[in-house]
Order: C-alpha cells, then sequence, then structure tokens
C-alpha cells in the first residue's frame, strides 16, 4: 500500500512537472542576448516591436549612460507613446554593483538598477533585444529580466609588445567590449607610450599620455577601467635594450638586477608615467614571471640571497610603491611555484588525482610563506584546462594561506600564429571562469598574448567569450555560445559561421607546411634557420612526388577547406548586418593559409607531367602563383592596415629577447611571411634557370 502511494504520487508530481515545463514560456531562440542573463521570465507573448519605442528618460535627476546605436537615436523626452524609463532604486533590484531589472511591458520598457553601471548594462542588454526585433521582425515579449555578473572584475589583455594598432581603434574595440559586459582591460603597453620621465624607451611612434588619458576616461564612461601592465624584473627587453647598466646578465636584456638601487628608481618613474596615463584603474600590473638567470651577477652575489629571496625582496618593494600610489598590485605567480617545484605538476594534464596527490608537497611554499606580500593579487595564470588535479590543489593552497588570487585564461597564446584555435579556446575560458566564481577569486583575464601579433579581429571572439562566462559562467554550453556570437556580432546564422572552425583549423598545416625542419611558434622561440622543401628534379620525375607525398595529400585536404571557406565568408559578408571588416579580416588570413597549399600542388602538377606540353603548362601555373603572392599579400596588408600599422617606426630598435618572438624578427611585415617569402624566392630563381 504504501509503496503504491509513493508511485501514485510520483506519477502526479512528473505530469505536473511535465505540464508545467510545457506552459512555460522561453524567449524565441532568434533573441540571443550575450552575455546570456541570469534569468529570464516570459509573461506574454504579446508586447512590442523595438522600432514602437519612441523615447528615452530618467525617473528621478541622474544622467542617462551612455547608449548603443538604437537606444542613443530615440528622444530624451517623455512623450505619449512607447518608451524607455531608467530608475535608480533599491526596490526589487539585485544586491549587485552592475545587476539590473529589465521589465518590458505593452507601453514600454523600465529599467532599475542601484547604479549608473546596473543602468549602464540594462540599457546594453536592451540594445541587443531591439537589434534583433529589426533584423527579424520580433516582437519583443513582455517578459523580466533579472541579471547581474557572476565575477566581478572581468577583464581583457591588451598587449602592444609588437604592434601598435591606430588610436580610433582602441575607441571602436571599447565599444564593443563594453557591448559584452568586460568591464577591465589590463594593457601591457610596453613601450608604446611616450614615459616622460624616460623618453629613450618610448618608440618613435608612441601615444602619448595625453593620449592614453583619452582612451581611459572614454572606457571609464562605458564602465571599463583600464589597468596598466608594466612588466619588471622579467620582460624588460623594451628597458634594458637602452639600460644595459641594469642588466642582470650582461648578454641579456631580459632581467633587471633586483640588487641595484638605481633599477628601482627607473621601474617606479615607468609605474609613475604609466599611472599617470592611465589613471582610473584600481590595480597596477608589475609582471614578474618568466625568471630565468637572478642572481648570477656580482650585485647580486654580494647580498648572500637566494634567487627566490631576492625575486621576493623586489616583490615587496615594488609592492609597497603600489599601495603607496593607492594601487592594488597584480603579480604573475609562475615563479613561486616554480620555486616550489610544483611547476610540472600543476601543468601536467595526463596524470590522475591520485598520481598528483601523491607528489603533491606545498612544504617549500609553506615555508616560505612570510616571504608573500599581503598587499598582492597573485595572478594564477593557466591557459590551457584549468581543471586539472594539481591546478586545482593549488587554488586549494591559495585559499588556505589567505593570499589573493585573481585567475589569467587566455583569448590567444604565444603560439597562435595569425589566428586562435580551439573555438577561440572558449572552453578554457568557460572553465576557468566556473573555478573563479566557484572559489570567490578576485576576478578574471583573458591574455591575448602579442608573440605572433594576430590580429585584434581574430581575438576578439575570445575576449567575447569572456563576457560571457565571466558574467554567466553556467549559462550557455560553447556550441551555444558560437551560436550566440554568430548572431550578435553579424546577425548571421551559425549555418554562415561553420567556416570559422575550419579557418582556425587550417591555421596549423600553414603553420609548417613549406618546411621540412624549423619553427614559426613564437611562444617556445622562433627558429632562425628552417629547410625549406625541396624543389623537383626535371630528370628524375615523380620523385619529389613520391618524398613529399604526405605534404601532397595535406595540401589537397586543405585546398579544398581553403574553397570552403572562401565560399563561406563571400555567403557571410553579403549576408550580415555588421561588423563586415572582421569577416575581411578572416578573408585575408584565409588568402594567407591558402598560399603554401597552391605552391606545394603546382609543384606537384611539375613533377608528375608527362608531356613538354602540361610541364610548361605547371611551370606557367606556377609563375602565376609567385606573381599572385605579392597581390596577396599587398591586399592582406591593406585590410589589416586600416586598423593597425604594419611596421615599426623608422628608428625602431628591437628587443634582444631569448624567447625570439615571431612579430619582434622584422621591424617591417616580412616576419609574417617566413617560411612563404624564401620559398617563392626559391621558386622564382628555379624556374628562372628552366628556362632555354
Amino acid at each position: 500500500m504504501k509503496i503504491n502511494s509513493i508511485s501514485k504520487l510520483l506519477v502526479i508530481t512528473g505530469l505536473f512537472l511535465i505540464a508545467n515545463f510545457i506552459s512555460a514560456k522561453t524567449l524565441d531562440s532568434r533573441f540571443q542576448i550575450l552575455p546570456l542573463p541570469q534569468k529570464i521570465e516570459i509573461i506574454s507573448e504579446s508586447g512590442l516591436k523595438g522600432s514602437e519605442l519612441s523615447f528615452i528618460t530618467a525617473e528621478g535627476d541622474f544622467a542617462l549612460p551612455v547608449l548603443g546605436t538604437l537606444t542613443d537615436c530615440l528622444p530624451r523626452y517623455k512623450s505619449s507613446g512607447k518608451g524607455v524609463v531608467l530608475r535608480l532604486t533599491t526596490d526589487s533590484t539585485p544586491e549587485s554593483e552592475e545587476g539590473y531589472l529589465l521589465e518590458v511591458g505593452k507601453k514600454g520598457v523600465v529599467i532599475s538598477a542601484r547604479t549608473a553601471a546596473g543602468l549602464f548594462y540594462g540599457c546594453q542588454t536592451l540594445e541587443q533585444l531591439m537589434e534583433d526585433s529589426r533584423d527579424f521582425n520580433l516582437t519583443i515579449p513582455q517578459m523580466k529580466i533579472t541579471d547581474y555578473p557572476q565575477i566581478d572584475y572581468r577583464a581583457v589583455h591588451f598587449d602592444n609588445k609588437h604592434h601598435l594598432d591606430r588610436t580610433e581603434y582602441y575607441y571602436r574595440t571599447i565599444d564593443k567590449l563594453a557591448r559584452y559586459k568586460i568591464n577591465a582591460v589590463i594593457w601591457e603597453i610596453d613601450d608604446k607610450l611616450r614615459f616622460s620621465r624616460h623618453p629613450e624607451i618610448g618608440a618613435p611612434n608612441a601615444l602619448s599620455k595625453q593620449e592614453v588619458r583619452a582612451i581611459s576616461r572614454y572606457a571609464k564612461e562605458r564602465n571599463i577601467e583600464i589597468t596598466p601592465l608594466v612588466q619588471g624584473l622579467g620582460h624588460a627587453g623594451y628597458i634594458l635594450k637602452h639600460h644595459w647598466e641594469l642588466r642582470e646578465n650582461p648578454a641579456s636584456d631580459w632581467e633587471f638586477c633586483p640588487s641595484d638601487p638605481r633599477t628601482y628608481d627607473l621601474q617606479f618613474d615607468l609605474y609613475k608615467d604609466a599611472l599617470e596615463a592611465m589613471p582610473d584603474g584600481k590595480y597596477l600590473h608589475i609582471g614578474g614571471d618568466e625568471i630565468t638567470a637572478i642572481g648570477i651577477d656580482e650585485r647580486c652575489k654580494a647580498t648572500g640571497k637566494s634567487a627566490f629571496e631576492l625575486q621576493m625582496e623586489w616583490l615587496k618593494k615594488v609592492c609597497d610603491f603600489a599601495v603607496a600610489h593607492g594601487k592594488t598590485p597584480i603579480f604573475w605567480d609562475d615563479m613561486p611555484i616554480k620555486y616550489a617545484g610544483l611547476w610540472g605538476l600543476v601543468n601536467n594534464s595526463n596524470l590522475t588525482d591520485e598520481e598528483v596527490r601523491k607528489q603533491w608537497n606545498t612544504e617549500k611554499l609553506d615555508k616560505a610563506i612570510e616571504m608573500f606580500p599581503k598587499n598582492c593579487i597573485y595572478m594564477r595564470w593557466r591557459y590551457e584546462d584549468p581543471t586539472t588535479p594539481a591546478h586545482r590543489l593549488l587554488l586549494e593552497w591559495y585559499q588556505k594561506t589567505g593570499l589573493q588570487v585573481m585567475a589569467a585564461t587566455a583569448a590567444a597564446t604565444g603560439n597562435s600564429c595569425f589566428m586562435p584555435r580551439k573555438n577561440s579556446r572558449a572552453q578554457y575560458i568557460k572553465d576557468f571562469s566556473t573555478l573563479v566564481a566557484e572559489n570567490r577569486l578576485c576576478g578574471i583575464l583573458a591574455t591575448a598574448w602579442d608573440d605572433g601579433s594576430p590580429h585584434l579581429e581574430t581575438i576578439m571572439r575570445g575576449y567575447i567569450a569572456q563576457g560571457e562566462y565571466g558574467w554567466n559562467y553556467h549559462g550557455r554550453n560553447v556550441e551555444a555560445f558560437i551560436t550566440a556570437h554568430g548572431q550578435r556580432e553579424f546577425a548571421l546564422s551559425r549555418k554562415h559561421m561553420e567556416f570559422l572552425k575550419e579557418l582556425e583549423q587550417s591555421a596549423f598545416f600553414f603553420d609548417k607546411a613549406l618546411i621540412t625542419s624549423g619553427s614559426r611558434n613564437p611562444a617556445w622561440g622562433v627558429k632562425k634557420t628552417f629547410t625549406l622543401l625541396e624543389l623537383p628534379d626535371a630528370g628524375k620525375p615523380g620523385e619529389w612526388c613520391r618524398k613529399y607525398a604526405e605534404k601532397i595529400r595535406e595540401a589537397a585536404t586543405e585546398n579544398e577547406r581553403y574553397q570552403s571557406i572562401e565560399a563561406g565568408i563571400k555567403e557571410a559578408l553579403a549576408a550580415s548586418r555588421r561588423n563586415r571588416y572582421t569577416l575581411e579580416v578572416y578573408r585575408q588570413t584565409n588568402h594567407l593559409f591558402h598560399y603554401p597549399a597552391q605552391v606545394i600542388l603546382g609543384l606537384e602538377a611539375y613533377d608528375k607531367a608527362a608531356t613538354d606540353e602540361a610541364r610548361k603548362q605547371a611551370l606557367g601555373e606556377l609563375e602565376s602563383i609567385c606573381q599572385d603572392f605579392t597581390r596577396m599579400r599587398s591586399e592582406l596588408e591593406n585590410v589589416y592596415s586600416q586598423t593597425r600599422f604594419m611596421q615599426n617606426a623608422a628608428g625602431y630598435i628591437a628587443d634582444h629577447n631569448h624567447h625570439n618572438h615571431l612579430a619582434a624578427l622584422t621591424n617591417n611585415s616580412d616576419w609574417w611571411f617566413l617560411y612563404e617569402l624564401p620559398m617563392t624566392q626559391k621558386v622564382k630563381k628555379w624556374l628562372t634557370s628552366l628556362k632555354p
């Protein structure tokens, strides 16, 4: 009897849940709000069209926030039609400085928030609803959106080590980041700032402090705070190529000597200039990572201290400077982990939980804990899968010690030549955002390293992923995010965006298609010596094809992929309603990736030609391919240069760092074509030698 009663109860409960699910109203899938709000309640399918809104006004004595394109077109006074009313109130609004309540009724829209930042984000969400209403002729239903971020500090990384963007492009980028509720930028401006206290360090075309301050103010008005990252102790090539006297190793511009008082005089002057240029952020990022040679010169040896002690002594001094100037310092955390012998373990993704726990030992860290400044935020950077057992144990250690921690994931890593891979690294960004929220870390940064200097438009989807998952880490999965991204950025369907996955894949073949030895991987050091493919021997037909059979098969696959991508981008350009420049950057990148396949297939055609006429035709095709390289390069640079400078200014002195970054190899754009230029020259010379 008891079992039957439970069964009946389960059946009734199940039927109730099914009925409730069926009757629940959901937002039309053609509305794609990005980032996904925390809660959407549909009240009625009837509502209003975005085009019906005829005004926007504040209920109270406060200024309207910066608005998007559609909302900014609305008159700022209340009329008899349907409109948007903004309210600053604590009634029924989320208990968040950036939260908001957006209510759509038949008579208009009301956005309520506790702060101006909340109103700004509510208006950004309304802007997206109005876009979709216009683009798909949709009625915005009567509904209530309750929304707030799950991570308070959601930053992306600007890295200007090897390039400089045009000033107006920074403003455009800030607008886009704000649209996706990114609220911070950490700007590694390197030598692209005109340091007034040390003018020798700024590049000839560096931005003035006034220009950067104007960008910082523009960002602040859009709820984005900009923080400078001024590399110190290590990564100091842009400084030490001018100041040899402060090098730890005279043969390397990588590290400062931490035992020379002049190091701090210079470092603090650069901090002051950077903070004057970017005064609105709460932080100062002081770098401090990847040190390789501290403690080797006589100044350091005379102290009798270990390399780790010298590192932490430097850290205390620069942290105290930051705090004295009203900023919280941020420090990359890899050196303490390396000191403790845990670096390999933390970065090993193949070990089981049990294997990791057997090897896990924080004894050295525990003993050195008093050397860790407590006024500092330790930036835990992990650019691949952050959910590995050792990485979770490291986060537990940080929690136990009470040290403040911020996360750093990556929208583009140093080993991304021209194109980030793996769906713009969105899964890694989502996973680390989850860990940040669950462990209540201080925030998250999506880095975008300039080692291979990909165009910012190819990184942008990763930035937008950080906006999505920093705001709502448990909302969409990556596939759903990709769909939302295509619609939000271009008003395109998922089908129209399939080319992007293929473009990411084609980058792998491009990386080393024309060589048999060498590497242009910026993260691990570009090899300046490499071996290009040999060319066919006219006296031994077919031998070249046998030797490079695998390359030929790959080239044929990539040739088909290129055609598919090109057709996809052409369709996308025709159908898109916005951001066509991004699509054009993708298109030029596709042309660049295709060139090695053209060369290989052209050489194949010559090597297997059975008649003189066929050989003559193949040689003509190869000559055309070589000529096409010049046209392809010109078109690519024409598109890319609309937003960035394609070469360093006259008189620029490159760093001599030991990483051999790809983008640092030449002052002009030749480094983009590290293998393609010499291969083209080699083929041209060979073609000349074959002429009678």
